[in-house]
């Protein structure tokens, strides 16, 4: 938009420029006295109608009035040298560039067209340590003073490039008068409109108002944009409409926005997915943008802590949402506000490079894992997930271990459990006692070939483990088996190897004298090993 506006306003300037010209060519003043290294003979034997220029360096150190007006008021920020390229470049190939090495190459002299020895011609030649411009006709003698030939040909050049623009532009432009008859339409819009209604519709003139019955709420207010569509064939078009209102025609604008508009279309499809499926989560999700305020929650979240759906949709910063849990003792009490107050800044700073997760124990009894991921552009999100079951059974199967371990240790039989890996996974008192106590207490890393060398070692008489070692890494038809062994004190003891549950074996150590366990006894004991 700000581009054809431009254009527009250059249109008007050449339009001036044309008056301007004509005035001067009726009998403008003389130039004034230059201020060059010639004095007044700087400019040559200028006339008041002739275009003639000199430059020093970069500045325009004297010129005609008529080359004055043909130079642009704009852009401001450019030089002098830099308007003057502007003004003739489009007409004199390579003008840019003859002007940076006029100097060293002794001067220049270009045709506006090339071979034709009646075109304008752009002559430039040194005096002292500037350079002197001047736009030469041929003709000049023979043409009408109402409006001299180089004026007419920037006008001409100028309107032109204003055509091209305009007729080439991709964006549909019309005019239309306060009556609603259209005045002008490029070529853009002719294609649309032949889209939109048909060839036929457009074979005359004027051209359908295919926004006609398009609602623009900027016609009513004067400024601004629109959002539209069309039934382009099969196809739905959607468009920015501006509006340019004048005293008695208006110009319009409509910006293609068909790839906009699908992409909100597809941001909007995913936002609603992720919306919906973070309404099921059972976690709580929060995303606090960079500012530290709520941008997103779900349902769970609502359900976790208890805050009403408004006071979350209203905002809140992360230290007023996190001073709302307080309030409801959804939050660890602290010793003191003050250590309140760092924990929220320890919160805030450890989820922000991904590193923060806590368990919190509530009043209530309930307990909480949450946990602080870091998103794009700063953002943070906090999860809250309600582990109390999960918390509840992992103390109650804390708790059978050590009964069971408990059980263990009473009896006076010396108690091993093998997993069906082979490895050992459970001893009791009695075994250590026996067998001696690893050195760092872990079990698993023992298998089943190690504890056979260690009984072998420390047996006083040599004993077969083969059919025990084999019960335990056999995974069919596994099969109670025993062995009489005799240990480190002189005592006859029974070795019993039975399957349990899960693959794995029970392995026992009894005095012989007390191997006459009933099965009930046996199998009680392996039950309480399984645990």
């Amino acid at each position: 938009m700000l581009t054809l506006t431009t254009l527009l306003a250059c249109a008007v300037t050449g339009i001036v420029t044309a008056v301007v010209m004509f005035a001067l060519s009726r009998g403008a003043v003389a130039s004034q006295p230059a201020t060059g290294p010639e004095g007044p003979q700087s400019l040559g034997a200028a006339q008041p109608d002739d275009v003639v220029f000199l430059f020093r360096d970069r500045a325009l150190v004297d010129a005609t009035d008529s080359a004055r007006a043909q130079l642009p008021a704009s852009p401001a920020e450019t030089d002098d040298l830099g308007r003057f390229v502007i003004a003739f470049s489009h007409r004199f190939e390579g003008v840019a560039r003859r002007m940076a090495t006029a100097l060293a190459d002794g001067g220049f002299d270009i045709a506006e067209v090339p071979d034709d020895p009646d075109s304008l011609r752009l002559v430039a030649e040194p005096v002292a340590d500037c350079l002197r411009v001047r736009l030469h006709d041929p003709l000049r003698g023979t043409r009408s003073e109402a409006l001299t030939h180089y004026s007419l040909a920037a006008l001409r050049a100028e309107l032109f490039t204003l055509r091209s623009i305009a007729e080439r532009s991709p964006i549909p432009t019309w005019k239309k008068r306060d009556d609603g008859a259209i005045i002008w339409a490029n070529s853009s819009y002719m294609a649309l409109a032949r889209d939109v209604a048909g060839d036929d519709a457009v074979a005359g003139w004027p051209p359908p108002d295919i926004f006609e019955d398009v609602p623009i709420p900027a016609l009513e207010t004067g400024t601004g944009s629109s959002r539209t569509s069309l039934q382009a064939g099969s196809d739905e078009a959607w468009f920015d409409v501006i509006v340019l209102p004048g005293e008695i025609e208006a110009m319009f604008f409509a910006l293609p926005i068909d790839k906009l508009v699908r992409a909100e279309n597809a941001l909007t499809e995913f936002v609603q997915t992720l919306t919906k499926t973070f309404a099921h989560l059972p976690i709580g999700l929060a995303i606090f943008d960079q500012k530290r305020r709520l941008a997103l929650f779900n349902p769970a979240l609502v359900d976790l802590t208890g805050l009403p759906p408004d006071q979350l949709s209203s905002r809140p910063t992360l230290h007023g949402f996190l001073d709302a849990l307080r309030d409801r003792q959804s939050i660890p009490e602290p010793k003191d506000y003050k250590s309140w107050r760092m924990q929220i800044a320890q919160l805030e700073a450890g989820a922000a490079d991904g590193t923060f997760e806590e368990t919190w124990h509530l009043p209530s009894g309930q307990t909480y894992r949450v946990s602080g991921r870091p998103h794009p552009n700063g953002a943070v999100a906090y999860l809250f997930e309600d582990v109390s079951s999960e918390v509840s059974k992992t103390r109650s199967f804390r708790s059978e271990i050590e009964l069971s371990q408990s059980v263990l240790d009473s009896l006076g039989d010396a108690i091993a459990v093998f997993s069906p890996a082979g490895h050992l996974s459970l001893t009791n008192r009695a075994y250590d006692r026996l067998w001696g106590k690893l050195a760092d207490g872990r079990l698993v890393e023992t298998d089943i070939n190690e504890a056979v060398r260690n009984w072998q070692d420390k047996a006083q008489e040599s004993a077969d483990f083969s059919a025990v070692s084999s019960l335990v890494l056999q995974r069919h038809d596994r099969r109670e088996t025993s062995c009489q062994i005799r240990v480190p004190d002189g005592s006859k003891m029974l070795c019993v190897a039975r399957p349990i549950s899960g693959g794995a074996t029970l392995v026992t150590f009894a005095a012989k004298a007390e191997a006459s366990m009933t099965a009930r006894e046996l199998d009680l004991t392996a039950k309480t090993a399984a645990l």
